[in-house]
């Protein structure tokens, strides 16, 4: 039985009591994963802040030799400047990754995972209303995302003087903020998926398929001219296709990945509501 099973009582308490016990104990779940994640992607980002100084004269020399679709990739920068290296290196896959890989594991286990456990049921027939419990572990989830993004944005912090980038502030906190909204975005899609499954790896495994065609649609077929088109046709794209580290926030696309995150977290809400085959 989980601690959200064992902290509910039956619903004699005030909505906002049964909301704050149930996104305590949702929040504490997964307190080790996301200490190890914060911790983790700080490090990170140090260390490629710490390998700019050794290497830029190495890529300095050899990136007129780069193939030309390479800074492409970089959204336009080069792998030569500090922008260029931090995106390649921690903004592109790895920093999204952390934020992705917690959204993910934290909304699958709000409700799926609760269902494949046995103890959803019996948190809902204790009288816990369906919005109140979705809303208290999508509210989790998002604070889980944010520890490990602060975590993150210090790491840049840190990183920024040790290897001598000069990367303004504004521009990290930019950078900081279109990975957790790519992060929401997928994070709502788990718990969407998660709400109308009830199945834990399956809501993983096509999440997890998602987000792999994404990347490979918004990061490659823009490099052929008569498919940039499709390329913008996914998830990915809104995020891929904006570089603040040098452009601050493309508010824009920022709006997009609002606007993605909201609609699926809302249909999660719908379709959790919906469930006949869920007491409570």
């Amino acid at each position: 039985m989980t601690t959200t099973t064992r902290s509910v009582q039956r619903a004699t308490l005030p909505g906002r009591a049964i909301w704050r016990t149930v996104y305590t104990r949702a929040v504490a779940d997964k307190a080790t994963l996301v200490g190890v994640l914060a911790f983790y992607g700080m490090a990170v980002a140090v260390g490629v802040g710490a390998l700019w100084p050794p290497l830029e004269d190495t890529f300095v020399s050899i990136s007129e030799s780069f193939p030309a679709g390479f800074d492409t990739l970089l959204g336009g920068l080069s792998i030569a400047t500090p922008a260029g290296w931090m995106h390649a290196e921690l903004m592109s896959i790895l920093g999204p990754g952390f934020l992705i890989a917690v959204a993910m594991i934290s909304a699958a286990s709000a409700t799926a995972g609760e269902e494949q456990d046995r103890t959803l049921g019996l948190v809902l027939s204790a009288g816990v209303p369906r919005g109140t419990f979705l809303s208290a572990k999508a509210t989790a989830t998002l604070t889980h995302v944010l520890i490990v993004a602060v975590a993150l944005f210090v790491g840049m912090l840190i990183a920024n003087p040790i290897g001598n980038l000069g990367i303004p502030v504004a521009n990290l906190l930019a950078a900081t903020l279109n990975m957790v909204l790519i992060a929401l975005v997928f994070g709502a899609m788990t718990l969407g998926l998660g709400a109308v499954t009830g199945d834990k790896r399956l809501t993983l495994a096509i999440t997890g398929a998602v987000i792999a065609v994404s990347f490979i649609a918004a990061n490659f077929l823009g490099l052929n001219e008569s498919l940039v088109w499709l390329s913008k046709l996914n998830f990915w794209y809104p995020y891929v296709a904006s570089t603040p580290l040098a452009n601050g926030l493309d508010w824009g696309l920022a709006a997009t990945m609002v606007a993605l995150a909201l609609g699926m977290g809302a249909m999660a809400f719908v379709a959790f509501s919906r469930r006949a085959d869920l007491r409570g």
